[in-house]
């Protein structure tokens, strides 16, 4: 299997290829990005380490170093700059994408799947949904697959409980108006609210902790990227081994749920072989549907506010 990541040389991307160095199970890496010696000197630390990891070829830092990718990672965009409006950074990335980014990656690795990590992801991989260069199905943002692992990480520590046996969902858009889907909860089989420890107040604490971790990484040391790293190995591994696991990522909807389309936001996925093989919605309580309904028009109005 051969990955290709485009911004390699950033935290993200570097993190990310060492957390596939240490699994395993890719022969080829690639490391793609316009800061070409900082991408250089990431695939050199990588080499240095194969003896105690895993064999792999190291490539880039070109995007020819894309061909014959089976999935290409795209966790870069152009920084904002002095001046500019978020509407502005906005159409950059949008503009970006359809005219240089996937054209460029469709001749050197027109089978990839893409996985949208860059944001505003659900945007972006709204567009890149629509552009034609990739069937959509095989077009996957991490969304809020995320922000799932942080409500599910945290209610693990606060239960005290394993929290791969946490289910919950934080769905729609990977930012602030993403909707917490608890109604359905449960850890270990047990609905969350009978689970031993609950309370109504540890429940609002940990939802409000996962809505703006990220923020408070941020914060504190410039930027998230050791949750962000195995949540993409995750889905790339389901995908490889069609495992079918179910996860709350981005894809686009052309109706199916709630009547939502043109948009690409987090719902729960079946990921195979094919990429998203299908949507799988929880049902939903009449408030978290509300908070859905919201989150599509926050997207919604973003994609019309750049011509998509």
């Amino acid at each position: 299997m051969k990955v290709a990541i485009v911004g390699g040389a950033g935290r993200v991307g570097a993190t990310t290829l060492f957390q596939f160095l240490l699994e395993g199970g890719v022969q080829e890496l690639a490391v793609v990005d316009v800061v070409t010696e900082r991408a250089e000197g990431e695939m050199l630390d990588l080499l240095h380490g194969t003896h105690l990891t895993h064999r792999v070829k190291l490539s880039g830092p070109g995007y020819a170093a894309c061909e014959g990718s089976d999935f290409v990672i795209i966790t870069a965009g152009i920084p904002r700059q002095p001046g500019e409006t978020r509407l502005d950074l906005l159409k950059k990335n949008v503009d970006n994408l359809r005219d240089n980014v996937l054209p460029t990656l469709a001749r050197h690795a027109g089978n990839a799947f893409i996985i949208m990590v860059a944001n505003p992801v659900d945007v972006l991989t709204y567009q890149a949904a629509i552009h034609g260069a990739f069937p959509a199905e095989k077009v996957i943002g991490t969304g809020t697959l995320l922000d799932s692992t942080r409500l599910r990480s945290l209610l693990g520590h606060r239960l005290d409980v394993d929290p791969r046996q946490v289910f919950a969902y934080m769905l729609g858009e990977h930012g602030d108006s993403m909707a917490a889907v608890l109604s359905g909860a449960t850890v270990a089989g047990v609905p969350l609210t009978d689970f031993p420890g609950y309370s109504q107040q540890l429940q609002d604490e940990v939802l409000q902790a996962a809505r703006f971790g990220g923020a408070e990484v941020i914060k504190r040391k410039g930027g998230t990227f050791y949750a962000v790293a195995p949540m993409i190995v995750e889905l790339v591994r389901a995908i490889a081994q069609d495992t079918h696991e179910v996860l709350p990522v981005s894809t686009r909807l052309d109706g199916e749920i709630l009547g939502m389309k043109d948009v690409a936001l987090s719902m729960p996925c079946v990921i195979g072989k094919q990429g998203r093989v299908a949507v799988v919605p929880p049902k939903f309580t009449a408030q978290e549907e509300e908070a859905l309904r919201n989150s599509y028009t926050v997207l919604r109005e973003a994609l019309s506010s750049v011509g998509l």
